[in-house]
């Protein structure tokens, strides 16, 4: 499952490239199945799109570690300016 979650999007291209393949192989294929495979293929493609938004959006939500370094930077430099202030 995790392999179909990280690859989601090139397996729907994979698939997606193929068709006009067959459809070349077999020029007398049914349209009504054609029509069929074009609709599972878009709403294939709507579901990877969110499971990529799902994942952009867990990374931009995630906190960053220099985050913490800032913090502590800041909290450094306030002591620095208290400890040299003039006599």
């Amino acid at each position: 499952m995790e392999f179909l979650r990280t690859h989601s999007v090139r397996i729907l291209a994979a698939l997606a490239a193929l068709v006009p393949l067959l459809v070349a192989r077999w020029p007398g294929t049914d349209w009504y199945g054609l029509a069929g495979v074009a609709a599972a293929l878009l709403g294939a493609g709507e579901l990877a799109q969110r499971v990529e938004d799902g994942k952009t959006s867990q990374a931009l939500h995630k906190p960053s570690p220099y985050d913490e370094l800032a913090v502590i930077h800041m909290q450094l430099a306030e002591r620095e300016r208290g400890h040299n202030l003039p006599q």
